[in-house]
């Protein structure tokens, strides 16, 4: 792929919205051209820029009351005061619209990065390894099951670390650690029953769609339905490796 390609797919890409082929083939060319890669990176602080300025935004008493005061002196000057202010809006609606049309990335996504990143930072590590320990069985306070910790992923290069318990919103988790090839790979798994919690990500897959997938930060995620579970991978692979673990 050609700088070119790759550029006018920069918004499909972090707006996880491009397919996996053209998805796979941006991240080859990433990896071998510093600049696009650089490009990429701007484009994706900017969005992060964007989505801390509307979260944070307040309009106080104090913000309305001086904008009161400054529309009250006079008719003849209403125009004049008022029109720094029609485009200050303007701006931040059109913000608001830029935001919301390319934030993308899905809830669950977004709530497993923190606990990816802390694997792969050494933060945290296996608690154990085989059948679940009964100290860890009785944490589960019936929200969670011994057959959660049971999954691996069926590509042959996964070789497991071992697992932990571990709760992401509040939701208990079982927490699969291990590397596909040289690459950290977490695998999450939940009852299906709590994915009220995630609602974006529910929707998804209620929709008909046998995977969703989606990227947050540097990694790339994918979930599914398998029985009664939620199962979600995540890492720093292509999105097709993902898709096929």
């Amino acid at each position: 792929m050609k700088c070119a390609e790759a550029r006018n797919f920069v918004r499909l890409y972090l707006d996880s919205e491009l397919d996996a082929k053209n998805s796979f083939e941006v991240e080859q060319h990433l990896e071998s051209c510093a600049e696009c890669a650089g490009l990429f990176e701007a484009e994706k602080k900017f969005d992060d820029r964007l989505g801390r300025f509307l979260r944070h935004g307040q309009a106080t008493r104090a913000l309305w009351e001086k904008i009161e005061t400054q529309i009250a002196p006079s008719r003849s000057h209403r125009v004049k005061a008022l029109w720094p202010l029609a485009l200050a809006a303007t701006l931040v609606i059109a913000a608001s619209v830029i935001f919301l049309t390319r934030s993308r990335t899905l809830d669950l996504a977004n709530a497993v990065e923190e606990c990816h990143s802390a694997y792969v930072h050494q933060i945290t590590a296996p608690e154990f390894s085989g059948p679940v320990p009964e100290k860890i069985a009785q944490q589960f306070g019936g929200r969670l099951d011994a057959g959660a910790f049971a999954y691996r992923p069926s590509e042959p290069a996964f070789t497991s670390s071992g697992a932990r318990l571990c709760h992401v919103e509040g939701v208990p988790v079982a927490l699969i650690l291990g590397r596909c090839a040289e690459t950290p790979v977490s695998m999450i798994v939940f009852r299906k029953s709590e994915l009220d919690h995630f609602p974006q990500t529910k929707r998804k897959l209620e929709s008909g769609d046998p995977i969703a997938c989606s990227r947050s930060g540097r990694y790339q995620f994918a979930a599914r339905f398998i029985d009664d579970h939620v199962v979600c991978v995540v890492g720093d692979e292509p999105r097709p490796v993902l898709e096929d673990l």
